[in-house]
């Protein structure tokens, strides 16, 4: 009890002037982001535990209302579902979202620096030392850099497993075994990161310590640990599946590229939070951004040390020990593929879960426990061997290295607003969209208003977004354009929230939005489709390319190309592309057989393979007319593997997007507008080549990439002589330019050098994307 009063007392402290105002305000510096997605995450799941406990208990809460149509969508970052579930008598209470947000906080500070006292109280046997480890534990710097992401708060269960682990090893008993289960699935299922960050401290932890007590060959302590690795898999398995199936639906994973940006350096091991009292606000420590302030403090490090030097010949060298592997594990995976590149890659492609790590720095979190148990094991050693009472001043220091003050607060969002409370009280069901349309954090003031009103939510943000989502927002920047009116119809919108009125661009013409509400916070219409709309709209939006002319390719033709990436003083070979023409396969669901198969194969080179390796296939099948019938990827990218179908239904004017064409053909399916007479980029590229490409010529080529509808201006510059492969060949030029379509605003340029013979084979094409020129160049050709 002393314990949990000292640690509530330093959580007041710490998060001081929170106590003041808990229901008003966010323990966070910013409202939009990350907290708000945690809060419209913590509110989902708390509504979910008191109104619809079922959905709970058979996954399907797991079907948030964010990105509507998809599914699974909770599973796109941290579920909360634990802390949902502890939170929800609070929130029946007070319906207070922001008060169940904060004390979520602070019962995380205050829970973590318990659980670390109790693993040191009982494995070091020292109650002051406790203390040291548990206010480290608890409130050390990493915790202040985190306050955007309350979920890297939840380290309450790590410090229990590691008990139970010396427990397990020292006792062999099956309780302990049953425990270690409980308490890692606990962790894991209290964070996503925490599931994979803790697995591989334990992991370390169990070979370390089975070594330091002679105990690695015993038959016992294995038997205990599979037991305890089946009880936790038992208790994540439910979570985990979700988490597979979206991840098997949708692709996701971070190569090694994204987790580089997210790892830590070695000096990031010295920088601080900004308002860090002794060493931001003063300039000792510079900041170094949330994912790189991991200063654990000299303090804690001094007594680290003392235990290191003190403790290994001693009773707690078996401790030592172990807390020397999981500081190392820990440190060497914090710097992510910049450490020990080969094993973090291999990690990452074989072991399930790590490629969902974005941001590697946060195994600091290992190098943290390792330094506070090694600490106590000091303060220990050190309060025996030379009692001062100047001893007792140094967990005072601490807690000042650690201060960060004052907390920074934001208002939290109102628990009722006009547009949700009328979304709430209208009778009509629908989905609804928010505009602006966006990728990226200014959805969330959105989805914490439909908790409001529990309507399908076109908006989103997360971890993780799906598949058709950057087409559609591609497509709605260009709104109130026909497409982006098509695309909501497609989608299944019934209400759009405006930030001011929409006018209409002709007032003659039939429009599908009906103005229903002008309310501060947005203007609400009801989207109402009509046949008539439907069909002036395809109408208006139409462009007729010209049929294609004699194909002047057939089976077998392959040409074979080196990329390379060029821009101020580089030129390095990137990868190797291959475009061919395979013999046309039909499958049994289409109703007509394809007359072409063009497949596209993409390999990066090796150099780039150690940061972002990729081995992708592009297969289009197309009829007579070079008309997309089913457009086919696979992208293996490092450990993450991509499948995705696109089909193309001409005469209903869709395209299906699916994990297989089975899929994409289903009535739930996404689907969104496809112009008429549009292609695929493939099925484009060859029709290019059908075409009478005479100098001076401008062709209007309608192209729905992935779900992105663009138009594409293809002008046909002129003949030259170029260089091939130190060759001269003869070669028409063209420059493709985007008329029209969210790319159109894209500084991108492209230009295309094709033969100048009957084949047209393209030989030479230089991008400028903006970060860089791609260079890709005819190699051979068959």
């Amino acid at each position: 009890m002393i314990a949990l009063l000292v640690y509530l007392a330093a959580a007041v402290i710490f998060t001081w002037p929170l106590v003041l105002s808990p229901a008003s305000f966010l323990a966070a510096p910013i409202g939009t982001g990350d907290p708000f997605l945690n809060l419209w995450i913590l509110g989902w799941g708390m509504q979910a535990v008191l109104g619809r406990p079922l959905d709970v208990l058979t996954g399907r809460v797991f079907d948030a209302n964010i990105f509507f149509p998809a599914r699974g969508t909770l599973a796109y970052s941290d579920h909360l579902l634990l802390q949902s579930a502890l939170l929800s008598p609070l929130y029946a209470a007070t319906g207070n979202l922001a008060l169940c947000y904060n004390t979520l906080f602070v019962a995380s500070l205050v829970a973590s620096a318990l659980a670390m006292h109790v693993f040191i109280r009982t494995v070091v046997g020292n109650e002051s030392a406790a203390y040291v480890a548990g206010l480290a534990w608890g409130f050390w710097g990493y915790r202040f850099a985190h306050l955007l992401h309350i979920q890297l708060q939840a380290l309450y269960f790590l410090p229990l497993a590691f008990l139970f682990l010396h427990k397990l090893v020292a006792g062999r008993r099956k309780r302990d075994a049953v425990a270690l289960g409980a308490m890692a699935g606990l962790q894991a299922v209290s964070s996503v990161y925490y599931a994979v960050i803790g697995a591989a401290g334990l992991a370390a932890a169990a070979v370390a310590l089975a070594v330091a007590v002679g105990r690695w060959r015993s038959a016992v302590v294995a038997r205990r640990l599979l037991l305890a690795a089946v009880v936790g898999g038992a208790i994540i398995a439910p979570v985990a599946w979700t988490y597979w199936q979206v991840q098997r639906a949708e692709g996701f994973g971070r190569n090694l590229v994204e987790a580089s940006r997210g790892a830590a350096a070695i000096d990031s091991y010295l920088h601080v939070p900004p308002r860090n009292l002794v060493y931001g606000q003063t300039g000792l420590l510079s900041p170094g951004g949330p994912e790189r302030e991991l200063f654990p403090g000299v303090v804690i490090v001094g007594l680290a040390i003392a235990g290191l030097v003190l403790g290994r010949r001693g009773d707690a060298r078996a401790l030592v020990t172990t807390m020397v592997a999981v500081g190392i594990v820990g440190g060497a995976l914090s710097l992510g593929p910049g450490g020990l590149r080969e094993g973090y890659a291999a990690l990452q492609r074989y072991v399930f879960g790590f490629a969902a790590i974005r941001a590697p720095a946060r195994f600091a979190v290992l190098v943290m426990f390792a330094f506070a148990t090694l600490a106590a094991v000091g303060w220990r050693e050190l309060a025996a061997r030379r009692p001062s009472r100047w001893l007792g001043v140094l967990p005072a220091l601490m807690a000042l290295e650690y201060l960060t003050v004052p907390l920074p607060l934001t208002p939290a969002p109102p628990r009722e607003t006009p547009v949700g409370q009328w979304l709430k009280n209208e009778p009509t069901p629908g989905p609804v969209v928010h505009l602006p349309l966006g990728l990226d954090i200014e959805s969330t003031p959105a989805m914490v208003q439909s908790l409001e009103h529990h309507r399908p939510l076109v908006n989103g943000y997360s971890g993780q977004r799906p598949s058709f989502y950057s087409a559609l927002v591609d497509t709605m920047k260009t709104f109130p354009s026909d497409a982006s009116l098509l695309a909501l119809n497609e989608v299944g919108v019934r209400f759009v929230v405006a930030q001011s009125p929409i006018t209409p661009p002709s007032l003659d013409a039939p429009w599908p939005l009906v103005e229903r509400a002008r309310l501060d916070g947005g203007v609400i219409y009801e989207f109402r489709w009509t046949p008539e709309i439907h069909d002036r709209l395809v109408r208006e939006s139409a462009v007729t390319p010209e049929p294609p002319g004699v194909a002047p390719f057939s089976p077998g033709e392959t040409a074979r190309y080196e990329v390379r990436w060029t821009g101020a003083a580089v030129d390095l070979p990137a990868g190797e592309l291959t475009i061919a023409v395979g013999e046309p396969a039909g499958r049994p669901s289409q109703a007509q057989p394809p007359a072409y198969t063009f497949v596209v194969r993409a390999e990066t080179a090796p150099w780039i393979a150690r940061f972002f390796e990729a081995r992708d296939v592009f297969v289009t099948h197309t009829d007579a007319q070079l008309m997309p019938q089913l457009h086919e990827r696979e992208q293996h990218e490092g450990s993450r593997h991509v499948t995705r179908t696109y089909v193309y239904e001409h005469e209903e004017g869709l395209v299906r997007m699916g994990r297989t064409a089975d899929d994409a053909r289903r009535a739930e399916a996404v689907s969104l507008p496809l112009a008429p007479g549009s292609r695929d980029a493939i099925a484009a590229l060859f029709y290019v080549r059908t075409l009478a490409l005479e100098p001076g010529r401008t062709f209007l080529i309608p192209v729905n990439e992935a779900g992105r509808q663009v138009i594409v201006e293809l002008r046909v510059a002129g003949r030259e002589s170029i260089q091939v492969q130190g060759r001269t060949t003869n070669a028409i030029r063209l420059e493709p330019r985007f008329r029209q379509g969210a790319a159109a605003r894209r500084s991108a340029t492209a230009t295309i050098w094709v033969s100048d013979d009957g084949r047209r084979v393209p030989v030479m094409l230089d991008l400028d994307a903006g970060f860089g020129r791609v260079h890709v160049e005819l190699v051979n050709y068959r």
